[in-house]
């Protein structure tokens, strides 16, 4: 239950950030604007350099190590709740009657 916990917040952190961060290279392209920018990366692109790429790398690793945490805490939770064939025991039943 704490992985899945963990992993949604993660999830959510990543979104979160990856979505203020072209917010605010939206706000900023049009400073830009009228100081100049890359023509060969557009103004939105030189936007986003000038912000950085960090936090796109940032929210990228949150995201991937949130999905990971989710996939990990559902399969150990779906595994607590459903025996797989492959889990049980070789040992064959031996009935009361034969005893």
């Amino acid at each position: 239950m704490k992985q899945l916990i963990a992993g949604g917040i993660g999830v959510l952190s990543g979104v979160i950030l990856f979505g203020f961060t072209l917010v605010a290279a939206a706000i900023y392209a049009l400073e830009l604007s009228s100081i100049g920018y890359y023509t060969q990366w557009g103004l939105y692109g030189s936007a986003l350099l000038a912000i950085g790429i960090v936090p796109l790398v940032i929210s990228a690793g949150l995201f991937t190590a949130g999905l990971v945490l989710l996939f990990k805490g559902a399969d150990k939770d779906w595994k607590a709740k459903y025996v797989l064939a492959g889990d049980a025991p070789n040992e064959p039943t031996q009935n009361k009657e034969n005893l």
